[in-house]
């Protein structure tokens, strides 16, 4: 986990789309699903939960254990930060 993989998943969580995240970030689509596929295969778990287009449109969002993920590594980084700084 490093602040690339963060900030994709922050982006997919903020815009509900892999699409647009990936977009944001300057990233291919293709390279943001192996990221997200590596993360799941790491982690033993999904991410992301997706649904697939239509009439209602579709969309991507985080699950619980990918948001918890995100709080872990904010916390440690900046506890990382703190302790370069003493």
């Amino acid at each position: 986990m490093g602040p690339r993989y963060v900030r994709l998943l922050e982006e997919i969580d903020r815009r509900g789309s892999i699409r647009e995240a990936c977009a944001r970030i300057g990233l291919s689509y293709r390279t943001c699903l192996n990221r997200v596929r590596q993360m799941e295969r790491v982690l033993g778990h999904p991410v992301i939960h997706t649904t697939r287009g239509g009439p209602a449109g579709g969309g991507s969002q985080l699950t619980d254990e990918a948001r918890d993920l995100i709080r872990l590594y904010r916390a440690w980084r900046t506890e990382l930060e703190r302790s370069s700084d003493r």
